[in-house]
């Protein structure tokens, strides 16, 4: 994948959270917007995927999320706070980092550890905490990594872990997440250069602007 496809896929990615948190914070009664919101976490999981197969650090690559959202759980549990949702939930990026995490372990066949990082959801959930998308996240990013160079083994396996997840959660609408496999399966290029932090800002930019717009009452 060129980085001209990375770039639309992330693209992509931001501009259906964006309308997810749009319509979970001021169009709750507008339903389609959660549902185009679902196609976002897979494109991240796919790009964190792809992301580990070209990164010459892993570590590195796994410390600079890991700090990044925990530096950034600050400021979002204050915003879930404030448009009642949970303050102890845990950001994505900290869900992207237990992704990696599990990948790391897993390349260096340590797979008590990679069950140890699926499992570290539950644990957390226990005393309170919850981690966005749960060991799903983690199983995703872990099962696009290592299917990613066969579409259709990746369009299988993200199909059915969405599947039983969602009857797991009693939560259907998770499934239009496998809609994000359209945009993996046909990647357009963007001749456009987008600088790495943009995609790191955009995510508290865009959560501290809705909330502004919800305090301000413009909807």
């Amino acid at each position: 994948m060129t980085e001209q496809q990375s770039n639309y896929i992330k693209i992509i990615a931001v501009l259906s959270m964006l309308v997810d948190h749009v319509g979970l914070v001021l169009f709750p009664q507008y339903p389609i917007l959660r549902m185009i919101g679902r196609i976002s976490f897979p494109l991240f999981a796919y790009q964190i995927g792809i992301g580990v197969s070209h990164t010459k650090d892993l570590k590195k690559y796994f410390l600079r999320l890991f700090i990044f959202g925990t530096v950034m759980q600050i400021g979002y549990s204050f915003v879930a706070t404030a448009i009642g949702e949970d303050p102890f939930a845990l950001n994505v990026f900290l869900s992207l980092a237990l992704g990696i995490l599990s990948i790391y372990t897993y390349n260096k066949k340590l797979y008590i550890l990679t069950l140890s990082t699926l499992a570290i959801p539950f644990f957390l959930n226990l005393i309170g905490i919850m981690v966005d998308y749960s060991s799903y996240g983690i199983l995703l990013i872990l099962g696009m990594y290592l299917t990613r160079k066969t579409f259709l083994n990746l369009a299988i396996y993200t199909a059915l872990l969405t599947f039983i997840f969602s009857i797991l959660w009693d939560y259907p609408i998770q499934m239009y997440a496998i809609i994000a496999l359209l945009f993996i399966a046909k990647p357009f290029s963007i001749k456009i250069n987008i600088p790495q932090f943009f995609f790191y800002l955009f995510y508290p930019a865009h959560l501290v602007l809705i909330y502004l717009i919800s305090e301000l009452g413009f909807f």
